[in-house]
């Protein structure tokens, strides 16, 4: 009778924590939680909490991967807009380097070694045109947007990086696309709104709800070419104050608030939003990053989930079981 170490070529690690880089099928027994363990492959999408911000916070403005994300500016629990920056490596959050400008409503793209933050507001209805880019270490000052504005949404790259909407007031259709130093004009969106979401690159945008005027929110989508807005498929929701993550052909959005503040999360296709599972925690004015399948939600109100943490896996994905044991 073949062995595990006979199929596999390995034998089943006793380990006191899982490992970091598992391979699909491997299997080891934690001693800690007296689990024996595998890396299998989920049939449905889960979200599961991960390590806590420092600093909990909304308003904040969020780019990267689950494995590298970046979170920086926003509202702490209590005090004004702040400048803390924050670095995830999928397990915790460490402290980055501070922005120069102090801001919460802000945007953001990129990666966490490039990321680029934008817009956003001191406090009140101030609005700000500055814009940073992060090197992995620290902040430096980039070209300004054309159009100072909060509750904007961002895609992209550092290098090509994608504003659009959000208020100056009033609510703006503006799209503007960054291309390493400076920002000039793209098309204007079919519908002005703050509050939305954003996915995509620079040539393949993504806008996701939002609010339109006032008090309401929008089931709105609309995707970006590179020169021109068109319309979408309908998010199911109505929604605003939401994040999103992934590309124009697959899209992650939840959080937010509609009816309430719902735990919903949509999946888009490039064609329609369809249902997926909801957040362990209803919150608004959160951060995200990643993709479709391995998303990273992060901050929001109200009340204490300023400083938590929910990582994303889609079905299909690779994810640690307990097969026997507490």
């Amino acid at each position: 009778m073949a062995t595990y170490k006979d199929i596999k070529g390995t034998s089943i690690q006793v380990v006191s924590s899982d490992p970091s880089n598992p391979v699909l099928g491997q299997i080891w027994y934690n001693t800690t939680s007296q689990s024996l363990k595998g890396l299998g492959v989920s049939s449905v999408g889960a979200w599961s909490t991960g390590g806590s911000l420092g600093t909990g916070r909304y308003n904040l403005g969020g780019c990267g991967t689950q494995t590298a994300g970046l979170a920086f500016g926003g509202s702490p629990a209590s005090g004004p807009e702040g400048t803390a920056t924050e670095e995830y490596n999928g397990s915790a959050w460490t402290g980055g380097g501070n922005l120069t400008t102090t801001r919460d409503r802000l945007a953001g793209c990129g990666t966490q070694t490039a990321g680029l933050a934008f817009g956003g507001t001191p406090g009140g209805p101030t609005a700000l045109a500055t814009t940073e880019e992060y090197g992995g270490t620290s902040w430096t000052n980039g070209g300004n947007l054309t159009t100072a504005r909060f509750f904007l949404a961002g895609a992209g790259t550092q290098t090509a990086g994608l504003a659009f909407g959000g208020g100056t007031p009033p609510i703006t259709a503006v799209t503007e696309e960054y291309g390493g130093t400076s920002w000039t004009n793209g098309g204007n969106m079919g519908t002005a709104r703050n509050a939305l979401a954003a996915a995509g690159t620079q040539t393949a945008g993504l806008a996701i709800g939002g609010s339109p005027a006032g008090n309401n929110e929008t089931n709105a989508c609309e995707e970006y070419d590179g020169s021109s807005w068109t319309a979408g498929g309908n998010m199911n929701t109505a929604i605003r104050y939401l994040a999103g993550a992934g590309t124009q052909t697959a899209a992650l959005s939840f959080g937010g608030l509609g009816s309430g503040i719902p735990t919903q999360t949509e999946e888009y296709d490039g064609s329609s939003w369809t249902t997926g599972v909801n957040l362990n925690a209803a919150r608004l004015r959160l951060g995200g990053g990643g993709t479709q399948t391995s998303a990273l939600a992060f901050g929001g109100a109200p009340g204490p989930n300023k400083a938590l943490t929910e990582e994303f896996n889609g079905a299909g994905s690779p994810t640690t079981v307990t097969l026997s044991g507490s």
